[in-house]
């Protein structure tokens, strides 16, 4: 049987575009974040690994095109960081990618330019109860706070997409692993993509200031800080 889930971006199970004839009824509230207790990576933004690389390792995903992610942990399908009640612990870092969910901007056909407010339907955080969606047909300002903040997210996507295509370029990003003892024992950790520091070392003036022209720079550095806690993290078990 085909898994129909695979077809969709992480966390979310379906996604329809958002119409008041036809979703006019459902409310937002607040239902935790138990939803990404089965997700290990979350994609974050560039403009985000500054501040998500003191909290969390990132890496760049072992697939083309090579987005950066932050993990949460190292058991496949399973995050830590959220409680059995769902809460998320204080002061640890929220990929902004977490707070879109359940919204998310979608192009309803190829090669359209314009891309439709779409939602999860299966999210716990819609329902009867809340703040609504829409009022007399039109959009409530939890909708369009909500479409704000998507909207900004994908253009921060797309241009940190821009920033690994660059990287990938530059012959930046290579195969990676992480080794380490843990109890006596060598670990290691692979299966993702880093910056390789030799081919970073390589790159001429030219190329830097490109790298912190386009505001790249800062994001390379809090990558190559951040897996430094990849140890870390595996001894935590």
């Amino acid at each position: 049987m085909t898994d129909t889930t695979s077809l969709f971006p992480p966390l979310y199970r379906g996604l329809e575009p958002l119409r008041a004839d036809r979703h006019g009824a459902l409310r937002l509230r607040d239902a935790g974040y138990g939803f990404a207790a089965g997700v290990a990576a979350v994609p974050v933004a560039m403009e985000e690994m500054a501040i998500a690389g003191r909290h969390h390792p990132i890496v760049f995903s072992a697939e083309a095109p090579f987005m950066p992610v932050a993990i949460m942990g190292l058991e496949a399908g399973h995050n830590p960081h959220v409680g059995a009640d769902g809460r998320w612990p204080a002061g640890l870092y929220l990929p902004a990618y977490l707070r879109r969910y359940p919204f998310f901007l979608a192009r309803l056909r190829d090669g359209a330019e314009e891309m439709a407010l779409c939602i999860d339907t299966s999210a716990p955080q819609l329902g009867e109860e809340g703040e609504p969606l829409f009022i007399d047909g039109k959009p409530a300002p939890a909708l369009d706070r909500a479409f704000a903040f998507t909207r900004d997210l994908e253009l921060a996507l797309q241009k940190t997409r821009r920033m690994s295509e660059a990287l990938t370029g530059l012959g930046l990003l290579q195969p990676a692993a992480v080794q380490f003892q843990r109890d006596g024992k060598p670990l290691k950790i692979d299966g993702f993509r880093a910056v390789e520091r030799a081919a970073f070392d390589r790159l001429d003036g030219a190329q830097l200031a490109t790298l912190r022209d386009q505001g790249y720079l800062e994001a390379i550095y809090a990558h190559l800080f951040s897996v430094g806690g990849l140890p870390e993290m595996a001894a935590k078990g």
